[in-house]
């Protein structure tokens, strides 16, 4: 976190510890919150910085502060009231991650306990303990026990790291993956390629004050470095561009989608991959957005006016829409629903709530979403899977059951589609993986499948 120097009103501390208390009790999602919160309330923008910066803070690194506090002084986080562990954890995360004075962070513990007077000695003589002994706490040993030590000094739970340290083998990468994890990712839009190129873009973003970079992989994407106040730019009226990860554009690459065929995107949600799709196909052919949730489809309809993606249709898929388009798709792109393993860094609160029971029933989910959806792809045409996530079951494992199960679908490796693009990506099991911590990218997970030309689809 930065030290803003910009005088902050005690309000915003106030509302940083209701934010906390709603998130993690309530499992409410923080960019919802800090959504409806910056809409109907006035904050300066360094108060606006603040609230955000302490928010993701604590939340990505909840783990090291939680083992701080307990190590720092006589609290066990057990015995204590989530709101007044929220009340600590702010001032701790000042302590350990600002350059605030002693005497500042004490006054705002106490400050805090404007609705909890009677813990108010508690929480102070706690900071106070806290500030003294921050320096002396001794974490796990990083050799001798590394699940416990990237846990604990990385903010991961011991769960996910033991599966990683499984799935990856090396301890030094599983620790390189959580520190990017724990790292602010960086803006990243995409060009929309109706309306405008890469440079032009760029110019126009550099006049309205954004200055930006291409990014390494993606011939669509640029980094900008400013974010506050991105959507009310005119080059984002004009439908010039999405806020997009790279990461998430290399995957909608991935479908080779070309002007003039049909494009199912299967669970397209929102949208934004379907708009990249409309794109890459110059609005010419169709991209059918399908998706369960009426509102969401609602919302892609009007970003696609907006980016003059005309060639979108909508539909909520059932059984006789489904049969009716068996064996016609020339790509069916599958975006599974998952467990956004790959998103941490954007999404910190999801690693606290995520369990392993949660990775089993997505890869049921998933196994069942690719069986239904294949149907559709027509003899030669291209079935591509692909999630958020970098979690196996969910991952490699659904795509080889299926393969074993319909064999004339067969796998190509993203680097014979395009080696400039893919070569990076492309494992050694000849899927698409891109990693926070090698690609500094979200990290996403990528199948590409042709189904056989003499094939007669599925009956």
């Amino acid at each position: 976190m930065r030290n803003n120097s910009i005088f902050v009103r005690q309000k915003a501390y106030l509302v940083i510890l209701q934010l906390l208390d709603s998130i993690i009790a309530g499992k409410k999602y923080p960019d919802m919150l800090l959504g409806e919160l910056f809409k109907k309330d006035t904050f300066s923008s360094a108060e606006k910085a603040t609230i955000v910066e302490f928010i993701y803070g604590i939340l990505r690194h909840r783990g090291r502060i939680d083992y701080i506090i307990e190590h720092a002084s006589n609290a066990s986080l057990h015995d204590i009231d989530l709101n007044i562990l929220n009340i600590i954890r702010i001032c701790t995360s000042q302590a350990v991650f600002t350059g605030a004075s002693a005497a500042g962070i004490i006054n705002n513990a106490t400050a805090l306990c404007v609705d909890e007077k009677r813990f108010e000695g508690f929480v102070k003589r706690t900071v106070e303990g806290i500030i003294k002994n921050k320096d002396k706490v001794i974490f796990p040993d990083k050799e001798k026990a590394p699940v416990e030590y990237i846990s604990v000094y990385h903010s991961h739970p011991a769960w996910i790291v033991e599966k990683w340290l499984k799935e990856f083998h090396e301890p030094g990468e599983v620790e390189a993956l959580c520190i990017a994890n724990n790292h602010e990712p960086p803006l990243t839009i995409l060009v929309n390629p109706l309306k405008i190129k890469r440079e032009l873009l760029q110019e126009s973003l550099d006049h309205e004050g954004y200055t930006s970079s291409p990014t390494m992989f993606s011939p669509f994407g640029l980094i900008v470095d400013k974010k506050e106040d991105i959507f009310k730019t005119n080059a984002f009226a004009n439908g010039a561009f999405e806020v997009q990860d790279e990461g998430s554009q290399l995957i909608t690459l991935l479908t080779g989608a070309k002007p003039g065929e049909l494009v199912v995107d299967a669970c397209a949600g929102n949208g934004g991959k379907s708009l990249f799709l409309s794109g890459l196909m110059k609005a010419q052919g169709i991209v059918l957005a399908m998706d369960t949730h009426t509102g969401k489809l609602a919302n892609l309809r009007r970003r696609a006016d907006r980016s003059g993606a005309s060639n979108i249709r909508t539909m909520i898929p059932d059984a006789a829409a489904l049969q009716e388009l068996k064996c016609s798709a020339d790509c069916v792109f599958i975006d599974a629903p998952c467990s956004g393993m790959g998103v941490f860094r954007r999404n910190p609160d999801s690693k606290w709530r995520l369990t392993g029971k949660d990775i089993r029933e997505l890869s049921a989910k998933q196994k069942e979403i690719i069986r239904e959806y294949s149907g559709l792809v027509k003899p030669g045409g291209r079935l591509v899977y692909a999630t958020c996530t970098i979690s196996r079951e969910e991952n490699e494992d659904v795509v080889r059951g299926f393969l074993d199960e319909r064999q004339e679908f067969h796998l190509i490796p993203p680097s014979e589609m395009n080696p400039e693009i893919f070569g990076k990506f492309t494992t050694g099991e000849g899927f698409f993986r891109s990693l926070p911590h090698v690609h500094n990218t979200d990290g996403f997970f990528g199948a590409v499948m042709r189904l056989n030309n003499d094939s007669k689809g599925f009956q």
